[in-house]
């Protein structure tokens, strides 16, 4: 889904170093399914995907900071130019791994039955990476409202909504976690407000820190913050209380605190420099990256055809290992499919 140009140089950046986070996410989740819980490997694992949990809240910070900064804020050109690229994206990848599982567990391919996995996709049936697309189209669907809003708010309005967002969708179902059968909470479950306030708040924010510029002050307390919402994540259940979904979980306050300082950092202290061959070279990489954490699951599919694991190695190595080596093997095939005319956006 490629952006304008003018988006080039960090936040392409930051794009790159998400995407692969995201996939070193995948595979720790998936190699704490093969081992099962309690070991020593599922606890390696389980650190593994607590560092990298920011991850999928970043994508929603870059998609957001690249959609509210390039426009679209008309309904229909939101519709065609945001949300059906996305629903394409969903219902081709969905077909993709359909045909992929079913040729590689020795059935044969007809067109019919690639039409029929289109269906399916289209109806909700898809590989399981493939969730982060449907509260993305959720969010391109209100694009217009929330473009609206952060073109005419002002900065102190934008904080408020960011505020309500967190209170909302990261502390009170944190406070609820440790507080069951409260009234407060009794409440919150009616007004069901998270649900609308979690991702979209990470959209916004996204856009927020990168559209404005924020002191030394705040970049240094955000940095604090980032490093204590890591610590929450990785040990708020043994320190303090709670399941671990409670501070694993995509809206917890850890995570979306880390979230906000690695966006910041990768702003004032990451990114690259202005010099023009860089910066193309990162703008041409973001255009097509999140076509790696789309394809790279193939390449689980295929290595698992020739019967090499996830878990080949020790999980500390074998984990980093393997997303890495999906980064690369991805990072090519979705440039081509990026290059294609026409359909570039379509299809990664």
């Amino acid at each position: 889904m490629a952006k304008g140009e003018k988006n080039a140089g960090w936040s392409g950046f930051f794009m790159v170093f998400a995407v692969f986070a995201a996939i070193l996410l995948l595979l720790a989740q998936q190699g704490q399914e093969l081992v099962g819980s309690g070991g020593s490997g599922w606890q390696v694992m389980s650190v593994y995907e607590g560092l990298t949990r920011w991850a999928v809240p970043a994508l929603f910070m870059v998609w957001g900071m690249n959609a509210l900064e390039d426009g679209k804020p008309s309904l229909n050109s939101a519709l065609a130019g945001l949300a059906l690229p996305c629903f394409c994206l969903l219902v081709f990848w969905g077909a993709v791994y359909a045909a992929a599982a079913h040729l590689l567990g020795g059935g044969a391919l007809t067109l019919r039955g690639f039409l029929g996995a289109l269906l399916d996709a289209a109806w909700g049936n898809t590989y399981f990476h493939l969730w982060v697309l449907y509260p993305l189209i959720g969010l391109y669907l209100v694009h217009p409202v929330i473009h609206r809003f952060t073109s005419s708010a002002s900065r102190g309005e934008v904080l408020y909504f960011l505020g309500l967002c967190f209170l909302f969708a990261s502390l009170l179902p944190l406070w609820a976690a440790f507080h069951p059968g409260n009234a407060i909470v009794d409440l919150l479950q009616r007004l069901q407000v998270h649900l609308v306030l979690g991702y979209v708040g990470y959209y916004v924010a996204g856009w927020y820190l990168h559209h404005y510029e924020i002191g030394r002050v705040p970049e240094f307390i955000l940095y604090l913050l980032g490093i204590l919402g890591l610590a929450l994540t990785l040990l708020g259940s043994q320190f303090v209380g709670g399941s671990r979904e409670v501070w694993y979980s995509y809206t917890a306050p850890g995570v979306a605190m880390t979230a906000a300082a690695l966006c910041t950092l990768f702003r004032y202290v990451l990114g690259v420099s202005d010099e023009r061959s860089r910066r193309r070279a990162v703008y041409q990489l973001g255009c097509c990256v999140f076509g790696a954490y789309l394809i790279h699951q193939l390449w689980a599919l295929v290595f698992r055809w020739f019967g090499v694991s996830i878990l080949a190695f020790a999980p500390v190595i074998s984990i980093p290992f393997f997303a890495l080596v999906f980064f690369l093997l991805s990072v090519p095939f979705a440039w081509l499919l990026y290059l294609i005319p026409g359909a570039g956006k379509w299809l990664v």
